[in-house]
């Protein structure tokens, strides 16, 4: 059995909070350029959250399909669950 994902501060372990986040990676200009699927873990005892589980490839990249970006971004917007961070 593989570890779980551990909270340093707390020394506890961390659990799967939510599947199927979406983490949208901005390039610095800030402009849209991949969704990633990835699961939501936290730890119990002081509330840190952390992404993980992302698949082998982003979900779509705005360069090559934008108007599915457009799409996907727009919904995993519309119900809060999207993490947007510039790479």
């Amino acid at each position: 059995m593989r570890p779980r994902p551990v909270c340093v501060p707390c020394k506890r372990e961390m659990y799967p909070n939510k599947t199927g986040r979406v983490l949208e990676l901005l390039s610095p200009a800030p402009e849209p350029y991949q969704l990633w699927s990835c699961d939501e873990w936290r730890c119990e005892g002081c509330g840190a959250v952390v992404l993980l589980g992302f698949g082998r490839g982003p979900m779509v990249d705005a360069h090559c399909d934008g108007p599915a970006y457009a799409k996907l971004r727009a919904y995993e917007a519309s119900v809060n669950n999207i993490v947007s961070i510039e790479v």
